[in-house]
């Protein structure tokens, strides 16, 4: 079910009015039920995924708590941790490492399973909640349902943000009034995450497919259009998911963190880290790179713990070579940044200009099935011809001007804006907007949406 999609705005007119109707503290099970018909929606018969690792993580972080001394306490943690990660290393991986690692040289479809929706996602947030639970950061919660209610909230559900127990459990056992809730702030975000999905993504998806797909006549106007259109629209795509995630969330008097803060304004790679998916690369920091040890143990340490967190992080986002060039590339870049150290400093246009170039050169492993798509795609702007630029941009007109479009607007991609209008700006010229993009967004979508890329993840 995609928040983009009727049978979505159908499902929560229904949980919205009784999020309104039932008393405060019957809430937490209007969380799990409609978390649960959310998820189902998808397949009924994985609702074991969210539903049995938020078990995993409830009752082995009561076990865990219950060790003699730390070091009992640590073991039962590494423990805990391999049962909530056996089903992501199963089912994700296990096809990859015998075929591609090992190579075994097994059928294409043996030991491969359809992946559970938003299962990398779920894996992290309960991970979170064990690890700081362990390292006594967060009190253990007694309660099931409230553990049931932080994995199965159904805005986070699927595609984040990443949240750590502190930044929900809290939000939810708190019985607010459902009626002061900040509907027109919830509403702006919402309309600005639809917008960024279905007039900017899925549009500019069309001149991106067919590269990919290596479609007949490509010239290489094509290429050149594919490789930057993709850097808008896995931002748009997933930005727009989170902006939507966070209006839905704010509707419902729960307010998650942000995501993402203009990452392609960003003038070196690690800025763009701290701005883009925030939650996960904070994740990343606090659960993997610091514990190898981060920047505590010298330069040479240093180096080595930024490559491990970022191939892993690139696995994390699929089971596939491309996947681990795309994490290397980007621990190679942040080792390097780091190794030259804050002395050096270019000016800041050039910054931009280097950072948003290489990230965009990086997303075409991310987005490449295989090796030798993404060398074809990245070779395509040198090896193929630039004959018939006129016909060629004028059947592309649409996707250049969508991104010409963001990229003169992304300095002000800031959900901080929108919060100051919601309390001082016209709220009859904002709804007046908010009415307009909608009927934008469904004209130029012809009532269609594609998936979201991060679903897949």
């Amino acid at each position: 079910m995609l928040f983009s999609e009727p049978r979505f705005f159908l499902f929560f007119a229904v949980y919205a009015l009784l999020h309104v109707l039932l008393p405060p503290r019957f809430r937490i099970w209007l969380v799990i039920v409609g978390g649960a018909v959310f998820y189902a929606s998808w397949r009924w018969d994985y609702l074991w995924v969210p539903l049995g690792l938020s078990l995993v993580a409830h009752f082995g972080a009561q076990w865990m708590d219950q060790g003699r001394d730390d070091a009992a306490r640590k073991h039962r943690l590494w423990l805990v941790l391999a049962v909530i990660f056996a089903p992501l290393a199963i089912v994700k991986y296990t096809h990859f490492l015998l075929a591609d690692v090992v190579q075994l040289g097994i059928a294409a479809e043996t030991w491969r399973w359809a992946l559970p929706l938003g299962i990398s996602f779920i894996t992290f947030t309960v991970t979170a909640y064990v690890v700081d639970v362990y390292r006594r950061r967060y009190a253990r919660e007694k309660s099931l349902p409230l553990m049931l209610g932080y994995v199965l909230f159904f805005p986070h559900l699927i595609a984040g943000p990443i949240l750590r127990p502190n930044e929900l459990m809290p939000q939810l056992k708190q019985e607010r009034r459902a009626r002061d809730a900040r509907i027109l702030l919830g509403i702006s975000l919402f309309t600005m995450g639809l917008v960024k999905k279905l007039l900017f993504a899925d549009q500019i998806a069309a001149a991106v497919e067919p590269v990919y797909l290596n479609a007949a006549g490509l010239t290489a106007w094509h290429y050149l259009v594919a490789i930057y259109g993709f850097s808008v629209q896995i931002y748009c795509d997933f930005s727009g998911y989170t902006d939507m995630a966070i209006g839905l969330a704010y509707l419902l008097r729960i307010r998650l963190p942000t995501n993402f803060l203009r990452p392609y304004g960003a003038a070196s790679l690690p800025q763009f880290w701290r701005r883009w998916h925030i939650t996960l690369s904070f994740w990343l920091r606090d659960y993997l790179y610091i514990p190898l040890g981060g920047n505590r143990r010298g330069k040479a340490r240093q180096i080595i713990n930024l490559l491990i967190t970022m191939v892993l992080g690139g696995l994390w986002h699929g089971a596939n070579w491309t996947f681990v060039i795309w994490g290397t590339l980007h621990g190679t870049g942040l080792a390097l940044a780091h190794a030259l150290g804050k002395g050096f400093r270019l000016p800041r246009w050039l910054g931009i200009f280097l950072t948003f170039h290489f990230v965009t050169v990086a997303w075409v492993f991310f987005r490449a099935p295989d090796l030798v798509t993404a060398m074809r795609v990245l070779a395509g702007p040198f090896t193929q011809s630039y004959a018939g630029a006129g016909l060629v941009l004028a059947t592309l007109a649409f996707p250049i001007l969508l991104i010409a479009v963001f990229l003169v607007t992304h300095v002000w991609d800031r959900h901080a804006r929108l919060r100051w209008l919601s309390v001082h700006g016209n709220k009859a010229m904002q709804w007046g907007v908010i009415a307009l993009f909608w009927i934008l967004a469904i004209a130029v979508a012809q009532g269609s949406s594609a998936k979201f890329i991060y679903f897949d993840f």
